[in-house]
């Protein structure tokens, strides 16, 4: 399965709770950013990454094209 890098930083919004800003997109929270003494840190869900003040999400290249119409064709019959 190839992965992409799709920027979907116009997808996210951020929401100030318990001392930090979370992250979501939707309503899935998917990091947050923290404030440390050498400056902001970002702490990412997986498949989601911080880069360049972008937000990156890993997805599936082509999620919809079919390789095959059958699956498991160990057996010689299809």
């Amino acid at each position: 399965m190839d992965l992409v890098k799709v920027d979907v930083t116009s997808k996210v919004k951020g929401k100030y709770e318990n001392g930090h800003m979370n992250l979501y997109m939707d309503k899935a929270q998917i990091g947050k950013v923290i404030e440390t003494n050498q400056g902001l840190a970002h702490e990412m869900a997986e498949g989601f990454e911080f880069e360049n003040d972008k937000i990156f999400r890993y997805e599936q290249e082509n999620p919809n094209e079919v390789k095959s119409y059958v699956e498991g064709c160990d057996e010689g019959w299809c």
